[in-house]
């Protein structure tokens, strides 16, 4: 989608650097050209140092296989030589840069790290948002059963002998006053 929307301004006639009117389509195709190449310079560059690197990768092994069977052929055995040394480094370097070359200069690999980071910050975000939602709701609910009990031992404290229909109202009553905002000021 991004390209379609790249290309049909020029196509349509009102691309380029300018803004005015094509006057033939081979005008439309060269900006086309034009923009292409520049944008995607920078990817052919990485792909062309990134098969370099898997070349150099192929060569060290190469040159470390001949290396390690000649001398095991001559002497029975394989010695570390200047030979072996620089086609493992030759080696490593090439891993490196292919490395950097895919995981850090590739157009686009930031730009989906920081995606991924700013989505890992919201979802956790979010998580501590229904987390603490959660904690009040049962807070909440658990105060309001404490001060039930307290309510019901208060009631039974001052009057024993009543019947249960009049400390169930009692327990309304007193539920009420809990409530009012008056009642919670103190």
């Amino acid at each position: 989608m991004k390209w379609l929307g790249f290309i049909l301004p020029f196509i349509l006639g009102f691309g380029g650097k300018g803004h005015r009117p094509r006057r033939s389509l081979k005008d439309s195709a060269l900006e086309i050209y034009d923009a292409i190449t520049i944008r995607s310079r920078k990817a052919v560059f990485l792909s062309m140092g990134g098969l370099g690197a898997i070349a150099f990768v192929c060569g060290g092994i190469f040159m470390f296989l001949t290396e390690a069977t000649s001398q095991y052929d001559r002497a029975g055995f394989v010695m570390w030589n200047s030979t072996l040394i620089t086609s493992l480094t030759l080696v490593a370097l090439a891993v490196g840069g292919l490395s950097y070359v895919y995981f850090y200069a590739w157009p686009g690999v930031r730009a989906a790290g920081e995606r991924r980071e700013a989505a890992e910050a919201d979802f956790k975000r979010q998580q501590e948002i229904q987390a603490g939602s959660l904690e009040a709701a049962l807070s909440a609910l658990v105060m309001d059963f404490v001060k039930e009990r307290e309510m019901r031992r208060e009631l039974r404290a001052r009057s024993p002998s009543n019947s249960a229909t009049s400390s169930e109202s009692e327990l309304h009553r007193a539920r009420a006053e809990a409530e009012r905002p008056s009642a919670n000021l103190h």
